[in-house]
């Protein structure tokens, strides 16, 4: 099953939007996150911290690792709720 949405991120003052959908299986949820025209995927591993997968394929631009972690950050405050 999956849901569309739009998740707004805070980084260097700036207001930003990225579409995405969360992916269910059974009990387990993944995050696809549209970032500068590439899908990256989070997850939880096994210490419920999310981390992004990514194929890293030669044509991807390298996206900043703080933009990274202010997404990574937000998802954090949708899960404690």
């Amino acid at each position: 099953m999956e849901h569309y949405f739009e998740l707004p991120v805070t980084i260097n003052g700036e207001d930003k939007h990225f579409k995405g959908r969360l992916a269910t299986f059974g009990y387990v949820y993944k995050f696809y996150i549209i970032v500068d025209g590439q899908e990256l995927v989070f997850e939880n591993d096994d210490e419920q911290q999310y981390r992004v997968l990514s194929e890293g394929t030669a044509n991807e631009k390298v996206i900043d690792p703080a933009l990274i972690q202010a997404i990574i950050t937000v998802l954090d405050k949708l899960h404690d709720r």
